[in-house]
């Protein structure tokens, strides 16, 4: 077994932005807005694009004992979901507004 690298994320020094959660392609960093983050190590490709958005520097790169082509299809996956649950909520957005218009409309 091979190590890789991850990123890992300091839950004493993450102010819960999510901004972090917002610009991770491979939906593998889980928490909410004002709670503190983690990173789901089987999910993430050790791609950084976390710690370059991070405000409060609160993400580094860790060493883990696990072979990276372990992942490579569950990687591919998840970006797919992202790509997915994003376009949902923007379906669900507009079904929403067009909803509400609708009411307005007839009022």
């Amino acid at each position: 077994m091979t190590s890789r690298q991850i990123a890992f994320i300091d839950e004493n020094n993450c102010i819960g932005c999510a901004i972090c959660i917002d610009a991770c392609p491979f939906d593998a960093i889980i928490g909410a807005q004002n709670f503190s983050h983690r990173i789901n190590f089987n999910e993430c490709p050790g791609c950084k694009i976390c710690i370059k958005k991070c405000p409060t520097d609160c993400i580094k790169m860790i060493k883990i004992n696990q072979n990276k082509n372990d992942i490579l299809e569950k990687v591919k996956y998840n970006f797919s979901r992202k790509e997915l649950r994003i376009k949902n909520t923007q379906k669900i957005y507009t079904e929403s507004i067009n909803n509400q218009l609708s009411k307005l409309s007839r009022n």
